[in-house]
């Protein structure tokens, strides 16, 4: 969990990176695209293409605001787990120490007891009562 953490901290910081890099970047391009399209001097095709450009680039930016988002919250889910781990551990851990699954699983064991003695009190009921029966048809041939 350590590792994958570690893997998730590294890629946020590099797409974080990334993000500061390309924000000043594009902000740079978009003044030059504004002016493009603020000057009489350009061309409706001109006009058109730097409007595809800029929407291009304030996609790109949140596609990378996107990525990294979703990647600080895969590093709280895996944080979670990691807490969440540790804490069953720990559970388990005291539980071991004060001998409750001991306990637990004597009385599992008991009641598998419990179980097959039932299983064979019933047989036994069964048997004792095909007996019977065997000694009533038996008795009406001797009366």
């Amino acid at each position: 969990m350590d590792d994958i953490l570690e893997i998730l901290e590294k890629s946020a910081k590099r797409t974080q990176k990334i993000l500061d890099e390309s924000k000043d970047l594009t902000s740079e391009q978009i003044e030059t695209y504004e002016s493009t399209l603020k000057s009489k001097e350009s061309s409706e095709a001109q006009k058109t293409k730097v409007l595809l450009w800029r929407m291009l680039e304030y996609d790109r930016l949140e596609r990378l605001s996107s990525q990294l988002s979703l990647l600080y919250i895969l590093q709280m889910f895996a944080f979670k787990v990691k807490v969440l781990r540790i804490s069953i551990d720990t559970i388990n851990e005291q539980l071991v120490k004060s001998g409750i699954l001991d306990k637990t699983k004597d009385i599992e064991d008991v009641k598998k007891n419990i179980d097959k003695l039932t299983i064979l009190l019933e047989a036994q009921y069964e048997a004792m009562k095909k007996i019977g029966e065997n000694r009533k048809k038996d008795l009406s041939y001797v009366s």
